[in-house]
């Protein structure tokens, strides 16, 4: 045996023994904390569940769990009572869905902080339960410092150095959301691997090199339609891409950029979900560039506007949508004419050639795009990028891959890579990691009754992230005062909480929500188009809502 020292008394010290380092604490445990929203009365919290130590059985009627229901993202905060070295930090929750309506968060962040006040992330956390049906389970969403990192890549410890922790998680519209303890493991003290993370400046994604230069795109959807509603007409744009007053006569730009997007072919099948073909891509195609198509309608427009506002070096800058290849297609057709059809389904070809014929299908489709942009020689447009349709990060192992890829290959064409994901999409967090150049959130406010919380709420979510935000609206707001009123929410919370001024916007309007308001004889139509001209220049002035 190896003697190493003598301990006090003259007795030996094995080496082993000596080398031994001391097992993290639970640095929460009985400490108090503090909600950001008090939690539901149905599933009270006296201040100490969460740090107590106790485990609730996966029935909602343990009184160990706290639930939320409804809302802003709930944040809880713990004050370890001085700086301590975090070596890692979990929640856990539980779910019991549809049984119970309970579902685990789509997202738990976690951060530290030194003073309360301004905080350093260390991780966002989706779940890897899913929501589905079944009987009750439960999640524990982690951050760990060896093991994960920071998000700084430049601290090169494993442990956090700070005196905050905060755990905050996301709230389903009909959901509750229930946990039952909050830890903290690590030492007091500071140890050597310990490094103090510089808090985060959260901030809107900005206008700029990022964005292709754009500010405000306005989404026109060119898939199909019956009666024709998908077709773009020159006449039906011109308002789009200039404020036109009630006389008819132009006063100056509105939207710098125009998305198009198509969600169905003819035959019925979705762009988005993975459910088109390569005959179907082939449509819209043809429809797109056809010779009075739908981007040949958009230069004569833009060409109008140009002539209008005596600026003959203007150019609309315009987003083209890359449909989703999807990941369960044996047979979606031969992209590069070699006789066989490409197989993206994972459990048929595996998941590196799935992936790799995901990529092929958008290399070939970017090819596609710029032989015909080139080809009908635009004299008044600009392709400044592309727009990946599906609204979220798939759920499959290779999600984030797939659009590492797809970035990669929009990337190497010269062109950004655009997305508007929706507020319950899974992983958005992630979207600059993957390579997108420009995301914009969706609030998803107007689609659904909620309390108007949601648009601060949705603010927050893409100051934290670095997004823009998505205004979101259709032609219901002309008739409807329940429509009216969230649009107006809409406009109000760009003030409030500056996203009129300081964020890249995109704008969902329906079919032709902004043309109808543009042309309506009623003032009270009318005026909806105006305070939109008026929100996009930055001088829209807060109205009150019914």
């Amino acid at each position: 045996m190896v003697i190493v020292a003598l301990a006090a008394g003259g007795q030996s010290v094995p080496a082993a023994a000596a080398a031994q380092r001391p097992e993290p604490r639970n640095l929460a445990a009985g400490r108090g904390y503090t909600w950001s929203q008090a939690p539901d009365a149905a599933y009270p919290d006296s201040g100490m569940e969460l740090t107590d130590g106790r485990y609730g059985r996966l029935d909602r009627s343990d009184q160990a769990w706290v639930g939320h229901t409804r809302g802003k993202t709930r944040e809880v905060v713990i004050d370890l009572g001085g700086r301590k070295s975090v070596s890692r930090v979990t929640a856990h929750f539980m779910q019991d869905w549809p049984t119970s309506s309970i579902l685990v968060p789509l997202t738990v962040s976690m951060y530290v902080s030194n003073d309360g006040a301004s905080w350093a992330k260390l991780g966002d956390r989706a779940t890897q339960l899913l929501w589905g049906d079944g009987p009750p389970r439960d999640e524990t969403y982690s951050w760990d410092g060896a093991a994960d990192g920071f998000p700084d890549h430049n601290l090169k410890g494993t442990m956090a150095y700070a005196r905050f922790v905060k755990v905050t998680f996301s709230v389903h519209t009909r959901a509750s959301q229930l946990l039952d303890e909050v830890q903290v493991l690590g030492f007091d003290g500071r140890t050597e691997q310990a490094v103090t993370p510089q808090p985060d400046h959260p901030a809107y994604l900005k206008p700029g090199p990022d964005t292709a230069g754009i500010s405000d795109l306005a989404l026109l959807y060119n898939g199909y339609y019956p009666g024709g509603r998908g077709d773009w007409t020159k006449d039906r744009i011109i308002p789009y891409l200039e404020y036109v007053n009630t006389s008819g006569n132009p006063e100056g730009r509105l939207f710098d950029g125009i998305l198009y997007l198509g969600l169905r072919s003819p035959n019925g099948r979705d762009f988005g979900t993975g459910e088109t073909k390569l005959p179907d891509w082939n449509w819209y195609l043809e429809k797109t560039f056809a010779t009075e198509g739908d981007l040949q309608q958009l230069n004569e427009a833009s060409k109008k506007v140009a002539d209008d506002l005596s600026r003959p070096d203007l150019r609309t800058k315009v987003v083209l949508m890359i449909p989703n290849p999807g990941e369960l297609q044996t047979d979606f057709g031969d992209v590069d004419d070699d006789g066989v059809s490409e197989n993206v389904n994972e459990s048929s070809v595996g998941r590196e050639q799935a992936v790799e014929n995901r990529e092929k299908i958008v290399r070939w489709w970017i090819d596609a795009l710029r032989s015909r942009w080139a080809k009908a020689g635009y004299s008044h447009l600009k392709l400044s990028g592309l727009y990946w349709l599906d609204e979220q990060v798939s759920t499959s192992a290779s999600g984030p891959e797939t659009l590492r890829h797809v970035s990669a290959a929009v990337h190497d064409n010269g062109f950004k890579l655009f997305w508007i994901p929706h507020f319950l999409a899974y992983k958005s967090y992630m979207w600059s990691d993957v390579g997108i150049d420009a995301a914009a959130f969706q609030p998803n406010y107007f689609f659904e009754e909620m309390d108007p919380l949601r648009i601060d709420d949705a603010s927050g979510i893409a100051r934290r992230y670095g997004m823009g935000v998505e205004v979101e609206f259709d032609e219901r707001m002309l008739t409807d005062d329940v429509f009216r009123n969230r649009y107006i929410t809409y406009l109000n919370g760009g003030v409030e909480h500056g996203y009129m001024r300081n964020a890249f916007l995109a704008y969902y309007q329906g079919n032709d929500a902004v043309l109808q308001a543009a042309r309506s004889g009623d003032p009270r139509q009318r005026i909806l188009y105006d305070w939109l001209h008026d929100f996009v220049r930055g001088t829209y002035k807060p109205q009150t809502t019914n």
